[in-house]
């Protein structure tokens, strides 16, 4: 987790982004907030991570002030996850957002100048472009990892058949698919 650094303020008064990766399949969730406070922070990781993906069993950010403090410690106890922190001036100990934060900030500032200062509008192209994302690491995009299957996009030919498949059926595939990666890997 971590905050890229501000932008010039937005319409609405949004100048953060709070980002938040899931390091397993890279998933990048990111917000953009009017303000970085310890209270902000602790209200967006929960409703906008927590309440829709569930409390990870570690997080990982660095010393600042939003971060390291009462309430976010309270709020760790409270749910049951372990909150590391960083080395002081070591980033690449939080690499891997450190890494998205690069290539995002340029096209957050970019959006900033093409599109009247709205980039917050956009925001969630950006993060979806990164999703969607074959990593070199993984060889699989974010959402591949997330959801198990490819993402259905605008561009994409409209499908000439549709079959509805139960639940169960679902989670067997995914199941599957799973062993089948798992053994394919050792």
């Amino acid at each position: 987790i971590d905050y890229c650094d501000p932008f010039k303020p937005t319409p609405v008064g949004n100048q953060y982004v709070l980002c938040i990766t899931d390091h397993f399949t890279r998933w990048i969730t990111a917000i953009a907030l009017s303000d970085c406070s310890a209270q902000t922070t602790a209200q967006t990781l929960f409703n906008n991570y927590i309440c829709q993906y569930g409390v990870p069993l570690a997080i990982l950010s660095d010393q600042g002030t939003h971060f390291k403090n009462q309430l976010m410690e309270s709020i760790a106890k409270l749910i049951d996850y372990n909150h590391i922190f960083s080395s002081v001036y070591h980033p690449q100990c939080n690499e891997m957002i450190e890494r998205f934060n690069a290539a995002f900030v340029p096209q957050i500032v970019k959006l900033q100048y093409l599109e009247n200062n709205n980039w917050d509008e956009f925001l969630s192209l950006v993060v979806l472009a990164y999703n969607i994302g074959i990593h070199a690491t993984t060889n699989y995009s974010p959402f591949q990892l997330q959801f198990g299957q490819e993402p259905r996009l605008p561009t994409d030919e409209p499908s000439l058949s549709f079959a509805f498949n139960k639940p169960n059926d679902y989670y067997v595939r995914l199941e599957k698919k799973s062993v089948d990666n798992t053994t394919t890997r050792t």
